[in-house]
């Protein structure tokens, strides 16, 4: 048997091992899905590719906040549609017949008891819980922001809606039992990242830079009092006074109510409006971020990812070539190595 020497026992040697390491590699892209795991093995992509991720993973917090935004949203417009249904039927319904001559006190009174339901309707739509928490009580309300006290008014977790006065700021305040301003509770307002480029000006927060994903039951509602006239500006109330009206009929007092209870509601349909704009605009941004989801873990793919077909050829050539070279060996090495190299 002739024996190989040492320089042609090393050589074979080498070309085994890069055989080996040539599958191995190939195997470790296929499973992967990547070209290469280290970074030192393409600096350049490497570093594009890190970027990416970067951007990836703001971009995908900002589809995860742009989405559950917008089903709560959704959630509060149906909320809002289903009240503005009922308040259609109140006013063009059962306000119109409760003022007609033909209806008599006693047609008044069972219209009232019909008010006094429809009301309630409302305040349960009010309650809406979505998830685990009531998003017309506020920013991070748990419990059912609205509720009726023992004299029929109607309480914003538990103050008396009609005492809610507004800063020129904007900002809700009360008066306490000892005449000092207190800031309505959970009213604040809360800003998330959309893709609109989050900014800090000092210490205070740029709300221009985020989406206002709260708002409050009060605006929507009403609240506080007419500075002219005393009346309500909350819808739940009126329709409580109005029912009041009805009961003991006073026609002069009815019709004003009833003016003042269409201009409010003209108002909660603006606030419809425009949940409609910020739902819209939230559908828009919700395709934009996705898109750009999209872009960004294709091109990721692109610079580290692996072309399936060239690679499942590469694994067949090297798998031929690895069998090759160990099927070579048995032919030009000692035995005793041989068996060692197996």
């Amino acid at each position: 048997m002739r024996v190989a020497d040492k320089t042609t026992q090393r050589n074979y040697i080498k070309y085994l091992n890069k055989a080996r390491n040539d599958y191995a590699e190939t195997n470790m892209k296929i499973a992967s899905g990547n070209r290469f795991i280290e970074l030192s093995k393409d600096v350049s992509a490497g570093t594009r590719m890190l970027n990416s991720r970067v951007e990836l993973f703001k971009s995908e917090k900002q589809l995860s906040n742009v989405q559950a935004i917008n089903s709560e949203f959704k959630a509060v417009e149906d909320s809002m549609l289903s009240m503005n249904d009922v308040l259609n039927e109140i006013i063009g319904t059962k306000l119109i017949k409760a003022s007609s001559e033909t209806a008599g006190d006693t047609g008044r009174v069972t219209i009232a008891a019909e008010l006094k339901s429809m009301k309630e309707e409302i305040i349960q739509f009010a309650n809406l819980k979505f998830a685990t928490k009531y998003p017309f009580g506020g920013s991070t309300a748990k419990v059912a922001p609205f509720s009726l006290s023992d004299d029929g008014k109607l309480l914003y977790n538990g103050i008396d809606v009609d005492s809610v006065k507004q800063r020129a700021d904007g900002t809700k305040y009360y008066l306490d039992e000892n005449g000092v301003e207190q800031d309505i509770a959970k009213d604040n307002p809360l800003f998330i990242d959309i893709g609109l480029g989050v900014r800090v000006d000092g210490n205070s927060f740029n709300s221009v830079s985020g989406f206002e994903a709260s708002f409050s039951g009060l605006q929507i509602l009403g609240f506080g009092v007419d500075d002219e006239t005393g009346n309500t500006n909350n819808i739940i109330n009126l329709i409580t006074q109005i029912e009041d009206t009805l009961i003991n009929y006073d026609p002069e007092r009815f019709h004003e109510l009833q003016d003042h209870l269409t201009a409010r509601v003209d108002i909660f349909r603006t606030n419809i409006t425009d949940m409609g704009a910020k739902t819209n605009f939230l559908d828009t941004m919700e395709a934009r971020l996705q898109n750009q989801v999209d872009n960004y873990k294709f091109r990721i793919d692109e610079l580290v990812g692996i072309n399936d077909a060239e690679e499942a050829t590469n694994q067949s050539m090297n798998d031929y070539i690895l069998k090759a070279v160990i099927q070579m060996g048995s032919q030009i090495l000692p035995v005793s190595l041989w068996d060692y190299l197996r």
